[in-house]
């Protein structure tokens, strides 16, 4: 760290105290030639506005935001995928809740963070750590994330975004024969996502209730 850097960094979760509390162990950073910016969003469609209006190198992201019927991002995992698609420059941590093994390793093929971290094992000092890591030499995973990470996970189907839409779309309440609206496949390849998506989460031959259940449990919704 031999020359002097403004880093601009993006914090965003729902939850207003762990903004603050992620804010304030981060502007106690002390980096040798580095400057540091901190701002915080707790909705990922004002996250994604900020994004494109301020130069960020850094964003700091949660996973799982509340379902709101108007959001045009429907989850922090999808922020994340369009932050990489069109911000590729922008470093991205995630932190999260989540432990099912098959959700984290959804995330790390989808997105391919740079820093990942269990809310669980984030103390001031592996906030701090992390940071320093994915500044200079990334990526920089959790103990608890790398050990989860390298369980095996049976079934290799990777959920998409069009599967997260249409999750949420299911549990608005919208119809299987009306998620054509909101995804660009056909009725029947709407039905065969609906069938892997029983096989995914083990609830072949019941209904739609149960297969929320099981995405709700998993994160995904």
């Amino acid at each position: 760290m031999d020359e002097f850097r403004d880093i601009n960094i993006l914090l965003v979760d729902d939850h207003h105290m762990i903004l603050e509390g992620y804010k304030n162990v981060l502007s106690r950073a002390k980096y040798t030639g580095v400057n540091l910016s901190i701002d915080t969003s707790d909705n990922c469609d004002i996250a994604w506005k900020k994004l494109n209006n301020n130069n960020y190198q850094i964003v700091f992201l949660d996973i799982n935001f509340p379902v709101q019927e108007n959001s045009k991002i429907l989850s922090g995992e999808d922020l994340g995928v369009k932050i990489r698609k069109e911000r590729p420059n922008i470093k991205i941590v995630i932190l999260s809740v989540l432990e099912d093994v098959f959700r984290l390793h959804n995330i790390l093929s989808n997105i391919n963070p740079d820093g990942f971290l269990s809310k669980g094992e984030t103390t001031s000092k592996e906030l701090l750590r992390c940071l320093e890591n994915v500044i200079d030499c990334p990526p920089y995973y959790g103990p608890k994330i790398s050990k989860l990470l390298r369980s095996e996970v049976a079934n290799k189907y990777f959920i998409d975004e069009t599967d997260r839409i249409l999750l949420y779309q299911l549990s608005l309440g919208t119809k299987t024969k009306d998620l054509t609206n909101f995804v660009n496949l056909s009725q029947r390849a709407v039905e065969d996502r609906k069938k892997k998506l029983k096989e995914v989460f083990d609830v072949i031959g019941e209904g739609n209730r149960a297969l929320l259940e099981k995405a709700r449990e998993s994160g995904y919704i």
